[in-house]
């Protein structure tokens, strides 16, 4: 029987599926030949070409069908999935499930318990990286972005520089990157499934600080809840966030490397909410609540 990552895994290919039936771009090209969606995503950045004057010119609702069309809360489900998914305690209970029922766990030739609990690991991870891979390249999710903007750009000159705006380059900075409609919730779950499914390690280090990184200094998307989830893989627990730390900061409980753990004092070890006011003034929120699916509800 396929574990939940998987199961989740395979409907969103379904959803998605059908959304490039219907004439959406999934990253693989439209449906049709003339579909006007093609490379859209790509295209907003800054720079030449940057497909801001054609996106003026699209009507969303006359290019794909609104009612299958996926929104983060479609991608953030299947992470959600892999965040909260345990492979050891699956495995252990499919085993029991099996001699329970009389055929006698392994003795029948199936893949042995460690063996079927790094399947499940690898499984897992693998929905959670592929479906966060496949949120830069929906271009409804690019264009839910831009059309939830607080400001109703028309002139090109005013897409191009609310798309800069939205993909973390207020500051000119020439850097190309696309506006993949990931929230906090996308990188938090990310987060929590690596650091569930990869033992400590500079291997978990390196790539739970790397999300980390993108999540807040390139998609401006930091939160109370990322915050905390990132705390999480250094060990710390939420009753020692603090509003003032006086003398030094100990090192996380769990140790993912030299590097994060320097990274965890200096930037996380004094809690979360003098964390956060650090964040929001190097504006690493600034697309918070423009990434949001309502204001009051952060679940996906």
């Amino acid at each position: 029987t396929p574990s939940p990552p998987e199961l989740a895994k395979d409907m969103l290919d379904t959803v998605l599926n059908r959304h490039w039936m219907d004439g959406g771009d999934i990253g693989l090209g439209g449906a049709g030949t003339e579909n006007a969606m093609n490379g859209i995503g790509q295209g907003i950045g800054i720079g030449a070409g940057t497909g801001a004057g054609a996106l003026a010119k699209i009507n969303p609702s006359n290019t794909f069908d609104v009612r299958t069309c996926p929104t983060p809360m479609t991608f953030n489900a299947v992470l959600r999935i892999a965040a909260n998914f345990d492979p050891m305690a699956h495995a252990e209970a499919v085993e029991n499930a099996k001699v329970l029922g009389g055929n006698m766990g392994n003795a029948s030739g199936s893949p042995s318990s460690k063996q079927e609990q790094e399947r499940l690991r690898d499984v897992t991870i693998d929905a959670a990286l592929s479906t966060f891979s496949r949120m830069q390249y929906c271009s409804a999710l690019t264009l839910r972005t831009l059309q939830n903007s607080t400001k109703n750009a028309t002139s090109r000159s005013a897409l191009k520089k609310q798309a800069r705006l939205l993909a973390g380059n207020y500051k000119g900075k020439q850097q190309n990157y696309m506006i993949s409609g990931r929230n906090s919730a996308t990188y938090s779950y990310l987060i929590q499934t690596i650091g569930n499914c990869i033992p400590p390690s500079l291997s978990r280090g390196n790539m739970t600080f790397g999300l980390f990184h993108k999540g807040c200094l390139q998609e401006g998307v930091m939160d109370e809840r990322l915050l905390k989830t990132m705390r999480g893989v250094g060990g710390y627990r939420d009753v020692d966030d603090v509003k003032d730390v006086e003398g030094e900061v100990p090192p996380p409980p769990v140790s993912n490397g030299p590097l994060f753990d320097s990274f965890m004092v200096k930037e996380l070890g004094s809690g979360v909410a003098l964390a956060l006011d650090k964040g929001r003034k190097l504006r690493q929120d600034r697309n918070y609540k423009l990434r949001r699916h309502v204001e009051w509800d952060d679940t996906y």
